[in-house]
């Protein structure tokens, strides 16, 4: 009988267990729990915590009340409980938001609910539009901007093409410069205002829901040496970088001592996991005996300032004191030309560019910089194109800039759109929209001194 009884019980469980996995299993997708919370650390994201009553991806739909834009949140994968980030967010505003759950063809949907931003407290600079066309108002309306605060304590911040601040990142050093990933993430080189030329310590790949993603720090790991002025992704998710290089040369035959130091700029590379995998040196590829001023300026010589990867195997590296660019082999390191000021290419004197920044190759396949112009006091973007095997070159472009916007450090200059120049001028601390003919379009000042500014994707993804 107590046997029987015992079976009852434990077949009587096994019903009830199964009856309710199968209410589970059959039951209607559902939200059961949405709470808001408001970070803090950061006035421009918020936190949704999500809750449903089965395993489900959860994405939130959200928007400015009173706007026309849709924004949306990442999509997080199969889950009963998401802690989801929205970014994208304009301080002092008011939103409304949506929860979206999907588990196949299952879809449920939350009520509508309230967002107010605050205002923003962290020590980030103000943006001020002062002048936009009308006929590109609209188009900049949907466009968003990367740049960074160098001083201390610094952020990377995106800005929408109104100026308004809708993304930061706050860091207690300053951002020496940072760059945009195709992973959706932002790459910095953070250092104190003790460091030189655009210096850091470290490098920080940060994600818009303020995550770091990777974090490398001199002295741990690979990272043996400061990074300065350039850090990027290459299309296989290596990171690369300039870095600060030295080595022991005698320059007794010149004036100087049998054993200087001589220190200078190189190239560093790591993979996905900050093992470090190539490095390259100026100081190989110089003759630093008949280098003119070496005495003088054997403490920072030749002075790199930027690195481009073509995509071809190859480095573009410009170097300010050299006004020139070189092409480096990614493999061997060989330098196969220079162009500019005593280079490869004969140039016109008109085309010759002094203490220029970001060198890349535009959409048009041209190399592009920004000629910050220091012999002539006046600040061009250039673009020209090369017949590499010839050795010759055509200017395509040149826009020159007034002498109120001469920027004689950092800076860049891109195309945006099918023609426009978009340029950050750090000097004079401002943003610059101009058509090819040098019209202005737009321009934004701003508090801080900016290192660069570059055109990113939206920052929001869609469904």
């Amino acid at each position: 009988m107590v046997r029987n009884l015992a079976l009852y019980t434990v077949v009587t469980a096994l019903i009830v267990i199964g009856a309710f996995a199968l209410y589970r299993v059959w039951q209607p997708l559902n939200i059961e729990a949405i709470e808001l919370h408001y970070l803090p650390e950061n006035r421009l994201r918020v936190r949704v915590n999500v809750a449903t009553n089965k395993s489900a991806s959860v994405q939130v739909k959200y928007w400015l009340k009173g706007g026309m834009d849709t924004l949306w949140s990442d999509v997080y994968a199969d889950q009963s409980s998401h802690a989801v980030i929205l970014y994208n967010l304009l301080p002092q505003r008011q939103y409304a938001y949506q929860v979206k759950a999907r588990r196949g063809a299952d879809t449920d949907w939350s009520n509508v609910y309230s967002i107010e931003t605050k205002s923003i407290y962290h020590t980030t600079p103000y943006f001020t539009l002062d002048s936009i066309a009308g006929s590109i108002r609209e188009d900049m309306q949907n466009r968003y901007f990367l740049t960074q605060i160098l001083t201390e304590p610094g952020a990377a911040v995106i800005i929408n093409g109104l100026g308004d601040m809708v993304w930061y990142e706050p860091f207690a050093k300053g951002v020496k410069v940072s760059s945009w990933t195709p992973d959706r993430t932002v790459l910095c080189i953070i250092g104190s205002e003790d460091i030189p030329a655009s210096g850091g310590d470290e490098i920080v790949e940060v994600n818009l829901k303020g995550e770091y993603v990777k974090h490398f720090k001199v002295g741990e790991g690979d990272m043996d040496k400061r990074v300065h002025h350039e850090v990027r992704k290459d299309a296989e998710g290596n990171i690369y970088a300039i870095t600060f290089d030295h080595k022991l040369f005698d320059l007794s035959t010149v004036g100087g001592g049998s054993a200087d130091t001589v220190r200078a700029d190189g190239i560093v590379v790591f993979d996905p996991d900050g093992k470090k995998i190539w490095e390259w040196s100026v100081l190989d590829h110089l003759d630093v005996l008949h280098y003119p001023t070496i005495l003088k300026d054997k403490n920072d010589l030749v002075h790199g300032n930027a690195l481009y990867d073509d995509g071809n195997g190859y480095f573009l590296m410009s170097f300010r004191d050299l006004n020139q660019i070189w092409k480096i082999h990614k493999k061997t390191g060989e330098v196969l030309w220079k162009f500019g000021q005593g280079g490869d290419f004969p140039m016109q004197e008109d085309d010759l560019f002094f203490a220029q920044h970001y060198v890349h190759i535009n959409r048009r396949g041209e190399l592009m910089i920004l000629d910050n112009g220091i012999k002539r006091k006046q600040s061009r973007a250039l673009s020209f194109k090369l017949d590499e095997p010839n050795r010759q070159y055509r200017r395509t472009l040149e826009v020159k800039y007034p002498p109120a916007f001469f920027s004689s450090v950092k800076g860049n200059s891109a195309l945006l759109g099918e023609g426009n120049v978009l340029t950050c001028l750090t000097d004079p601390r401002l943003f610059v929209l101009s058509d090819d003919a040098g019209n202005l379009l737009w321009k934004i000042s701003m508090g801080g001194d900016p290192y660069r500014i570059e055109e990113i994707p939206l920052v929001a993804a869609t469904p």
